[in-house]
């Protein structure tokens, strides 16, 4: 009786934030902010992050796997911090190295969920040969500042992560969602901020259709904070063991 009162709680939660997250996530997309106002449209989308946040801190337990999540959650709101309200070339790194805080945390949520220590070796393992392999092979073709390596890492680290998310895709679902979309919106980014041009130097072609379709809709923008709301969610849910 008791589990059923804390779930049916639970449920009212998920709407209510899902409600505050989501409407003021269509307000900053279709709302018309003038001038003069207080709020501005980044104070709003930072909003939802730091509500996303909070709604996965109201059902914390002690539990590593989801006090984990909260974590990267956190280290999302201190990256956006940086690049959403205080944007600039310096605080574009400083946000990106915060945020390869949320995958390390992800990363320990991978671990946790990987019952035997040869599979956790093996999950260690792989993000560094990788990172070793894609700094040195990388290194050969294009030349890259700091930034741009932390963002190659960065992206390394996640594809491992959604790699192992997948492998328990069953119980891990919301997360997988989540992470995948956020993934996305990563992947745009970086190619909006460079990625191009990088491409280009190398004799890659980008076909102009691509290039005019990503300037004119702001897809990252519409991704990003559906995601991190699905991850906030699957930190309160307790997965069901298979």
């Amino acid at each position: 009786m008791k589990k059923d009162k804390v779930f049916i709680f639970k449920v009212i939660m998920t709407a209510i934030f899902a409600i505050l997250v989501f409407g003021a996530f269509f307000f900053v997309i279709f709302g018309e902010f003038k001038e003069e106002w207080i709020i501005k449209k980044e104070y709003l989308s930072y909003a939802c992050i730091c509500l996303c946040f909070l709604f996965s801190l109201i059902f914390i337990r002690l539990d590593a796997k989801k006090i984990t999540l909260s974590l990267a959650l956190a280290c999302a709101v201190a990256g956006d911090y940086f690049l959403v309200l205080m944007p600039s070339d310096k605080n574009k790194l400083i946000g990106t190295c915060i945020f390869c805080g949320f995958q390390f945390f992800l990363m320990m949520y991978t671990l946790f969920l990987n019952k035997g220590n040869g599979i956790r070796v093996v999950n260690l393992a792989v993000r560094v040969a990788l990172c070793l392999i894609a700094y040195f092979v990388i290194k050969q073709y294009i030349t890259l500042g700091v930034l741009e390596i932390v963002a190659v890492m960065y992206i390394i680290n996640f594809l491992v992560s959604l790699t192992f998310l997948l492998m328990h895709i069953k119980t891990e679902w919301l997360l997988f969602i989540g992470c995948f979309a956020f993934m996305l919106c990563n992947v745009i980014v970086g190619l909006e901020n460079g990625g191009f041009s990088l491409l280009e130097s190398v004799g890659a072609t980008i076909p102009v259709v691509i290039t005019d379709f990503l300037s004119k809709y702001a897809l990252a923008y519409y991704i990003y904070i559906p995601s991190m709301f699905l991850v906030a969610t699957s930190s309160v849910y307790k997965a069901k063991k298979k």
